[in-house]
């Protein structure tokens, strides 16, 4: 089972996890509704806000169950070229939990201005073709 997880305080974020919740066929949901059955991939996504993670999503990533969540497959969005890759990176690592290198970060989406272009609507795509085990 797969899984996606994600915090938008915008709405890019969501706009995001939806997406690819279509191309994976997996129901995207908020951080607000825990991992309680295993999942093989956990796509875990958020934004940066004044240079940081969230805390909400910063909390909901510490309190993963290492026996719970396989692999983790980080995205995002940002206004900036910051990431929540490096963040939520490390709390997953000191959590002994997998952090895939393949992971989808979208720059350039300002809050609640944020239409997925053209562009990014390839890198998406790509970025589902790479994370999917046939």
């Amino acid at each position: 089972m797969d899984a996606i997880r994600y915090y938008s305080r915008t709405g890019n974020t969501k706009k995001l996890a939806n997406m690819l919740g279509d191309l994976l066929k997996i129901e995207s949901k908020s951080i607000e509704v825990p991992i309680d059955e295993p999942v093989n991939r956990l796509y875990l996504g958020g934004g940066i806000y004044n240079m940081n993670v969230d805390e909400h999503l910063k909390t909901f990533t510490s309190r993963l169950d290492p026996h719970k969540v396989t692999e983790v497959f980080l995205f995002g969005t940002s206004g900036s070229l910051f990431t929540v890759g490096k963040q939520l990176g490390k709390i997953l690592d000191e959590k002994g939990i997998k952090v895939s290198s393949d992971h989808l970060f979208l720059h350039g989406l300002m809050p609640k201005l944020g239409n997925i272009n053209k562009h990014q609507q390839e890198e998406v795509k790509a970025f589902v073709k790479e994370t999917v085990i046939e």
